[in-house]
C-alpha cells in the first residue's frame, strides 16, 4: 500500500533549502559525533592518567557516530527506514575491487621491502576515529538527504560527486595545522576520488556501515606503513613525484565507483532508496529502466 503526502511527515526547512540543509546536517553531525566524544574521553583520559586524549578518542566516536545515525532516522521518521542496517549484504557485493586497489597502491612498498610496520593504539585510534566519524559526516547524513531530495536518476552522479568534493575540500584545512601546501592538495584530490567511490557503494546498496568499515580499513592500512613515531593525520613532507601514481590509482577506484551508478543501474538505485524514503509512486523517477541481458554486480 502506498503512503500518501499527507501522511508524512513535513520538514519545511529541509522541505526547501536543500542547500543549507545539506551544510546544517554536516555541521550538526560534526558536532554531535566529535564534540560530546573528545569532552568525555578527554575529561576521562585526565582523570585516569591515560595519556593522550587523542589516543582513546575512538571509543567515543564509534558510541556517538552509530547515535548521530539513530537521531538522523528519529528526525525523518515515519519517512526515513534507516541506513545503518539495511542492505549491508547488498552493498558489500560492491566493494570486491577494493582488496585489488589496497594490493597495487602497496605493491611498490612492497617490492622494496617495506611492509607495515606499525600496528598500535594511535594506528587504531585514528583509523577507527576518521573512519566511523567522517562517513556519517559526509556521507550517512548528507547524502541520504540529497536522495531524498534529488529523486532523479539524472542526479544520483551529481550526489555523489557533490559529497566526494566536500569531503575532498575538508582535507585542505589540514594546512593550518602544519601540513604542507602541496601534500594536503594532493591529499585533497585523493580523498575527493576515495570519496567518489565510498559514496558510490553507499548510493548503491544504501547501508553506511560498510563505508566505515572500508575507510576504517583503509587507513589502518596506510597508517601501518608509517614509523610508530610519525604516525599523524597530518602530512608534513612535501609531495613528490610518486604521489602522481597513488592520485591515478585512486582516479580509477573513483572510475569504478561511477560503474557502479552507471546508468544501467539507476532505476535500481532509485527505487531502493525511494523505499527507503517511504516515497509514493508519482515522486519515483520516471526515466524507464533500460533493458539487461547479463546479471551485472
Amino acid at each position: 500500500m502506498e503512503q500518501s503526502l499527507s501522511q508524512t511527515r513535513q520538514h519545511p526547512f529541509f522541505d526547501r533549502h536543500t542547500v543549507l540543509g545539506t551544510i546544517v546536517l554536516i555541521l550538526w553531525a560534526y558536532f554531535i559525533v566529535m564534540i560530546p566524544a573528545s569532552f568525555v574521553i578527554g575529561v576521562v583520559s585526565v582523570m585516569m592518567g591515560l595519556g593522550d586524549p587523542t589516543d582513546y578518542i575512538f571509543l567515543g566516536v564509534i558510541i556517538m557516530a552509530p547515535l548521530t545515525l539513530l537521531i538522523h532516522r528519529l528526525w525523518f521518521l515515519p519517512d526515513f527506514k534507516g541506513i545503518l542496517f539495511r542492505g549491508f549484504l547488498k552493498t558489500l557485493r560492491c566493494c570486491p575491487v577494493i582488496l585489488l586497489f589496497w594490493l597495487v597502491l602497496c605493491l611498490p612498498d612492497f617490492l622494496h621491502g617495506d611492509f607495515p610496520q606499525t600496528f598500535n593504539l594511535k594506528v587504531i585510534s585514528l583509523s577507527l576515529t576518521a573512519g566511523f566519524s567522517e562517513e556519517v559526516i559526509f556521507r550517512g547524513l548528507p547524502l541520504s538527504y540529497l536522495k531524498r531530495q534529488l529523486r532523479s536518476e539524472k542526479q544520483v552522479p551529481l550526489i555523489v560527486i557533490i559529497t566526494g568534493i566536500i569531503f575532498g575540500l575538508t582535507h585542505l584545512t589540514n594546512i593550518f595545522v602544519g601540513a604542507s601546501v602541496s601534500a594536503s592538495l594532493v591529499q585533497g584530490v585523493v580523498t575527493i576520488c576515495i570519496g567518489i567511490f565510498l559514496g558510490a557503494v553507499f548510493m548503491r546498496g544504501g547501508n553506511i556501515l560498510v563505508p566505515m568499515l572500508l575507510h576504517t580499513l583503509h587507513d589502518m592500512l596506510m597508517l601501518s606503513f608509517m614509523k610508530a613515531d610519525e604516525v599523524s593525520a597530518v602530512l608534513t613532507e612535501e609531495a613528490s613525484l610518486s604521489d602522481i601514481s597513488e592520485v591515478l590509482l585512486c582516479a580509477a577506484l573513483a572510475a569504478f565507483g561511477f560503474f557502479l551508478i552507471r546508468r544501467s543501474k539507476r532505476r535500481e538505485i532509485c527505487d531502493m532508496w525511494a523505499e527507503t524514503w517511504s516515497q509514493t509512486t508519482e515522486n519515483r523517477p520516471e526515466t524507464p529502466a533500460e533493458p539487461e541481458t547479463l546479471q551485472e554486480v
